[in-house]
């Protein structure tokens, strides 16, 4: 919880807004944060060889869908610390410590180092070098022979390959300005092929999976999501609903709440499709709810959107 707390510390100090907590236990990700157009999903693990590749996918699933950008936040890999200003993956998501996402998101410090297997590494604005080679009157060879690489590895540099930290650092000195790439770590996740049907989704049970035809069937591209405090998202024209199918229960409130907080923060609608509203409510938590029965009832897509905005609190 200390680390997840200097997290939000920095993100507000940043000028973001932050959704609630996502307390449930299957949940994958912390919090989702926003400032202005830039929306962030944020997991938060002090190791973070935990960061499975199955979360990793439902995660960057959830980012593409809300065209929002995606970080791990750790301290260490295994028994090693993560480096200050120094970027790594685990399973393709962005990964730092909270000296790096400071320094980025309050000093506007951006990083440009990577690790990779053998070491730390950049990436190279090729046209830079190219021009910057070509102002210095310096051919190919010329900038091989400087650097101690082959020519063939000038031409790959210049055609965008990555380089060692001390080569790059070389051949900065050489060419001046720097020739270095930053890092964006705000930059939205890009599509992603990974979906599942709702038919191929073993964590839903039989009232979501029939909730979740049901919406499909009026015409939303419904798109199950896992480890979230909703199970799906669903997509019609330009809106987008994040959605909940569930039964009446006393933990209904509480994950209302929260599906809320994330779709204020997201600036999406969402909506629970229950068995049943219980003393005629018909939103909780100010999330509008609809039954079963009145979606059965209805036959065009528009008439879940005229609801939803009637019965938001």
């Amino acid at each position: 919880m200390q680390l997840l707390s200097k997290v939000k510390r920095i993100l507000e100090k940043s000028g973001f807004e932050l959704s609630e907590l996502c307390s449930f236990k299957n949940v994958g990700f912390d919090l989702i944060a926003r400032r202005g157009r830039e929306l962030l999903i944020v997991k938060v693990l002090v190791n973070v060889d935990a960061f499975s590749d199955s979360v990793a996918n439902d995660l960057k699933a959830l980012a593409s869908l809300l065209s929002a950008s995606l970080l791990l936040i750790g301290e260490r890999e295994g028994s090693k610390p993560l480096e200050n200003d120094v970027i790594y993956f685990r399973n393709g998501v962005q990964t730092v410590n909270v000296k790096t996402l400071e320094n980025y998101l309050v000093e506007n410090v951006p990083p440009q180092v990577y690790a990779a297997p053998g070491g730390f590494y950049v990436n190279l604005d090729g046209e830079k070098i190219r021009k910057y080679r070509e102002k210095k009157k310096l051919s190919r060879g010329d900038l091989a022979r400087m650097l101690h690489v082959s020519r063939k590895t000038i031409r790959l540099y210049e055609e965008g390959m990555s380089a060692r930290v001390e080569v790059a650092a070389l051949l900065g000195e050489i060419l001046h300005p720097s020739v270095i790439s930053s890092f964006d770590l705000l930059k939205p996740v890009g599509p992603f092929k990974g979906h599942r049907k709702i038919s191929e989704t073993r964590w839903l049970y039989t009232f979501q999976k029939e909730i979740l035809s049901l919406i499909e069937r009026l015409g939303y591209k419904v798109i199950p999501i896992h480890r979230c405090p909703f199970e799906a998202i669903s997509k019609e024209s330009k809106n987008i609903l994040l959605t909940v199918a569930q039964k009446y229960s006393v933990s209904l409130r509480e994950k209302a709440r929260m599906v809320r907080s994330i779709a204020e923060i997201a600036e999406k609608h969402a909506v629970i499709f229950i068995d049943k509203c219980i003393d005629g409510k018909r939103n909780i938590e100010g999330m509008p709810m609809i039954e079963k029965r009145e979606l059965r009832q209805m036959r065009d897509p528009s008439e879940v959107m005229e609801l939803v905005i009637e019965r938001e609190g």
